[in-house]
């Protein structure tokens, strides 16, 4: 009660000690106030107990009571407008808050449905590459037999083409044979070396080396059968070449065919890799950038939580210090309002 004591110590300047009439009485009357603020009472008790004027009493009061009126209303205006700021605040914080959440929400939602993308695409591109190291390995089992195939062909051919050549070179021996024993039978050297001969380039177990080998008579008649086995053999190893050469056309092409199917089923897995590869990234980078900004959302809402927090305790000391200070300044109001209604009336009274 600053104004108080302003008054106390103008009071302490009166010297006078000539009671104006009826003070005696107000001096009762203001001690009879029932107020904590007894400083009040006393020096305004002290005033005029010192003799000071009614009237200049009234105009002191008065004016300290205006004071505190429009330091009240002051009051009430700032606290007005600082508590409207800070309810304002408080809203904007929960408005941020419910914001941050949603968004914190559906980040996560996108992030999960982002790691199931990610893992459906890394699954795929797994069966891409599963894919492509069949493709590897077909390809490589088909170069493997197409080789040993054309190896087998090559043998088979050479040593059929021996076995022509074998047949070409006896089938005239023998026929000059019969032209030159004709009704005789072969020499037993000329017999041993054909005997060998087919043995050798036909094989010992071939029936026709078998039969050679068993004939003990090697007359025209059994010659000429012989040479009728071995045109029949020729004939039969040269549609076995002829079948081999369109057996090994046949499989080159299968082969080229097979090796076509399997690059452009390569090609189009690993296009099909290469864009996988690509969607794995982006996303990847996706969730690089989402994750991120669930970092700051999630630093911003408890940066958030923590000034929402301050704020209401802020307001709620801010509505307690005026609600003190507004009972008490009411109250200091009341005393000299009651003071004042005292002094004014005895110097009306007193007036007339």
């Amino acid at each position: 009660m600053k104004a108080v004591l302003i008054l106390g110590l103008m009071i302490f300047g009166i010297t006078a000690v000539e009671l104006e009439s009826g003070v005696p009485i107000l001096l009762k009357e203001i001690k009879a106030i029932k107020t904590e603020h007894t400083e009040f009472t006393f020096l305004l008790d002290l005033e005029l107990s010192q003799g000071g004027k009614v009237s200049e009493v009234v105009s002191l009061v008065g004016d300290l009571l205006e004071q505190m009126k429009r330091d009240q209303l002051n009051d009430d205006l700032e606290y007005a407008h600082r508590t409207t700021t800070l309810g304002l605040d408080i809203e904007w914080l929960i408005i941020v808050l419910r914001n941050l959440t949603k968004e914190r929400q559906d980040k996560n939602n996108q992030l999960s449905e982002l790691n199931q993308i990610i893992v459906g695409l890394q699954q795929q591109l797994d069966a891409l590459t599963e894919q492509l190291n069949i493709l590897n390995g077909k390809e490589e089992q088909l170069r493997q037999t197409r080789a040993q195939e054309a190896a087998s062909y090559q043998a088979r051919q050479e040593n059929n083409s021996k076995v022509l050549a074998a047949l070409n070179e006896i089938i005239p021996k023998l026929q000059v044979a019969v032209f030159d024993q004709d009704g005789k039978s072969l020499l037993q050297t000329e017999q041993f070396e054909i005997v060998e001969k087919i043995k050798r380039e036909l094989g010992h177990n071939h029936p026709v080396a078998i039969m050679v080998a068993l004939t003990t008579k090697f007359d025209v008649s059994t010659v000429k059968r012989i040479i009728d086995k071995l045109e029949h053999i020729r004939n039969a190893v040269i549609a076995l070449m002829k079948q081999e050469d369109e057996q090994e056309t046949q499989s080159q092409i299968t082969f080229q065919t097979a090796i076509q199917e399997v690059a452009e089923l390569r090609e189009r897995f690993s296009k099909d890799f290469e864009i996988t590869s690509q969607l794995i990234k982006k996303r990847t980078n996706d969730k690089v950038l989402l994750e991120k900004r669930l970092t700051i959302i999630n630093r911003d809402l408890s940066l958030t939580e923590q000034l929402l927090i301050q704020t209401r305790e802020y307001k709620e000391q801010y509505d307690a210090a005026y609600a003190v200070r507004k009972g008490k300044r009411i109250s200091e109001i009341k005393t000299v309002q009651q003071a004042y209604d005292l002094v004014e009336n005895h110097a009306k009274k007193h007036k007339q």
